[in-house]
Parts: C-alpha cells; structure tokens; sequence
C-alpha cells in the first residue's frame, strides 16, 4: 500500500486512517507497509518509525500488518525489524538488498546475518527486475 504524505517527510494521519478502513472494509486479507510501492528507500527512517508504529496501532490486529524491511545496510534492516516488533506487526518481508547485485554466497550470508536474531516471521520477496538478483532455492533452504 501507499504511504500518504501532507510533506515530503509528513506522514498524513487522517488519510492513512482513511486508507486502512477502506482496504479493510474492502475484505483485504493484510496489509504490507515499506513493501513494493518502491517508495520505501525514499522516506526516511524516522518516518518508516511512525509509519510502522501508526500502520500497528489504527490496524488494531483486524488484519495481519507485513512490513517490508529492505535496505542497503543489514543494520538498518534489522533496526527495522525491531521497531516492527515493538509495533506487533506480524511478520517482516526483505527482498535481495538492492543497489549492487548480489550474488547466491553474499544473499546466503546476509540471510545468516539476519535470521537469527528475527522476533518475527519473514517472508522473502523476490523482485529480480528491482534488485538484479533472485533468492536461489539452496539460498532459501
């Protein structure tokens, strides 16, 4: 889903609410925020916070909140994560990081990098066109 903004930086309250009770009165099966709207490198990590944080709190557990967690940095990923998991989100989604493309080892190591320390299901998302790579099946197993 979208992110309204009043500003470049301002998350609109009153149309994210608006939003929410439309897609779930419309029988959406949840919601995914930071996910493949590609606006999410875009805004910056204070106002992916409150949008995490808001998402949580007006969805109120009437529908499963996904939260995309792709980044450059495995730090920022996993902060990402824990603010997600402070929110109750339910679980957190990552494709390959984007920028540089990865190859199978590197994906392999920055999974092993971030798996264990997940108080969260995660969901791998592969977008080959954005990110110039794939999560291989070995790298998945």
């Amino acid at each position: 889903m979208i992110t309204p903004l009043k500003k470049r930086d301002e998350i609109d309250y009153e149309g994210l609410e608006h939003l929410f009770e439309r897609l779930i009165d419309g029988k959406v099966s949840g919601l995914f925020v930071l996910g493949t709207t590609g606006e999410a490198p875009s805004l910056n990590y204070g106002v992916r916070r409150e949008l995490i944080q808001a998402t949580c709190r007006l969805v109120d557990g009437r529908v499963p909140v996904l939260t995309g967690i792709t980044d450059t940095s495995l730090v920022e990923s996993a902060n990402l994560v824990a603010i997600a998991a402070d929110a109750d989100t339910s679980a957190v989604v990552t494709s390959a990081p984007y920028y540089f493309p990865a190859g199978q080892p590197e994906l392999r190591d920055y999974l092993s990098e971030l798996i264990p320390n997940l108080p969260l299901p995660l969901l791998l998302y592969n977008i080959p066109a954005l990110t110039k790579t794939t999560f291989s099946s070995e790298v998945v197993e």
